[in-house]
């Protein structure tokens, strides 16, 4: 059921890209489908979050209608089953092509939050601007809708971006959450430069 969940978030969050066959010969690692030309060119993509989801689907945990943005911290070994239906349906003045509808443990707890409010709770910098990261990724949007399950949080982060050249002085509060590769991450500590785990 996890590998489905993030089968299902992959999916529908990304985009796959192929990788071209390799030959080594020699001792020499050699692409056949680039030049030495190509290689040295330095490719700028301009990504647009808005229009990832041209069609958005409608989301739904335990039958209750939530923001899209809950999903990306649910704890997928929380998860019971995925229901895709691809009717479209109406809510709000707001025509959603399809929907996504998930039911979780009779155990599992969501206990939603939006960032704004879990900047109000967890910091001490409510008054200054900042910008979000979920598990290494910056977020885009209003951070008063964008709402993540407080109780699969791991740890959050609290720094700051500063370039007094450019006028740029924000908050940066990073949060992770409890994945697997998370949690273990936070078992190790740096020794003089070395990684050292803790294990029990």
């Amino acid at each position: 059921m996890k590998a489905l969940f993030i089968l299902a978030i992959a999916i529908w969050s990304t985009s796959i890209f192929g990788q071209t066959p390799i030959n080594k010969k020699n001792g020499l690692l050699i692409d056949s489908n680039k030049g030495l030309e190509s290689d040295t060119i330095i490719k700028v993509v301009y990504e647009n979050q808005e229009s990832k989801l041209n069609k958005p689907a409608a989301f739904f945990i335990n039958g209750k209608f939530v923001n899209e943005t809950l999903i990306r911290t649910l704890n997928p070994t929380q998860i019971e089953r995925i229901n895709v239906v691809s009717n479209s349906i109406q809510i709000d003045s707001i025509i959603y092509y399809g929907s996504i509808q998930i039911e979780t443990k009779i155990n599992y707890t969501i206990k939603p939050i939006s960032l704004t409010d879990l900047k109000n709770k967890y910091t001490n910098i409510k008054s200054k601007s900042v910008v979000f990261m979920i598990d290494g990724s910056i977020i885009n949007g209003d951070y008063e809708k964008y709402m993540v399950d407080e109780s699969n949080l791991l740890t959050i982060i609290v720094d700051k971006i500063e370039n007094t050249k450019e006028n740029i002085h924000l908050g940066l509060i990073k949060i992770l959450t409890k994945s697997e590769e998370n949690i273990k991450r936070s078992k190790i500590i740096n020794i003089r430069g070395s990684e050292m785990s803790l294990t029990k």
